[in-house]
């Protein structure tokens, strides 16, 4: 469960070629301009951004990964499905337990609270 009573749910794409698992995962996540999944009611909050995947790094059980561009969320509600959606993304293309986001060099909280 995330914020306002939601739940992450785990999707597939078409066929990816890829040098790099994480990059592939999250580029196709950040690529994806549709506000709503198909006609599954699922939502994609990081659909208004306008973010690029920039590089990402494994160390101890943690991904740190590295974004540019603009990031949009519709609100409260938004800023932890953007986590979510994010973290869980990337931590399943690594296969670790732990995600770190960072968008513009800072991190995705900091950016998320407006300052």
């Amino acid at each position: 469960m995330i914020g306002c009573g939601d739940s992450i749910v785990a999707t597939t794409t078409g066929l990816v070629i890829y040098t790099d698992r994480v990059e592939a995962a999250i580029s196709s996540l950040l690529d994806n301009k549709n506000t709503h999944y198909g006609q599954s009611g699922l939502v994609n909050s990081l659909a208004d951004s306008d973010l690029s995947y920039v590089s990402s790094s494994v160390a101890s059980g943690t991904v740190t990964i590295e974004l540019s561009g603009q990031l949009r969320s519709g609100g409260i509600c938004d800023n932890p499905r953007i986590i979510a959606q994010l973290e869980y993304t990337a931590m399943t293309a690594a296969a670790v337990a732990k995600a770190k986001i960072l968008i513009n060099g800072k991190e995705i909280a900091f950016q998320l609270s407006g300052n």
